[in-house]
């Protein structure tokens, strides 16, 4: 099964003022950049989010980020 989100895609994304659960997210990751993730889990001002691609494990699953992480909710993708 292909990824959601595919290798070399364009995403728009959207800043909202909450997100939920499975949520799909643009994050600012201050080791690797910018990042596409899957919420996990939201607690007060943190949340930890899970690869969208199951097959690949990522150290980004592994931390915790604030909402000011958060650059947006993906909201259209574009295949190339």
């Amino acid at each position: 099964m292909s990824p959601e989100i595919q290798n070399n895609s364009y995403v728009v994304t959207r800043k909202l003022k909450t997100y939920n659960t499975d949520d799909i997210i643009a994050i600012k990751d201050h080791k690797v950049g910018m990042v596409i993730k899957r919420v996990k889990e939201i607690d007060d001002n943190y949340f930890t989010v899970e690869s969208i691609n199951k097959q690949y494990s990522s150290i980004t699953s592994e931390m915790k980020f604030l909402y000011d992480d958060i650059l947006g909710k993906v909201i259209l993708k574009l295949f190339n």
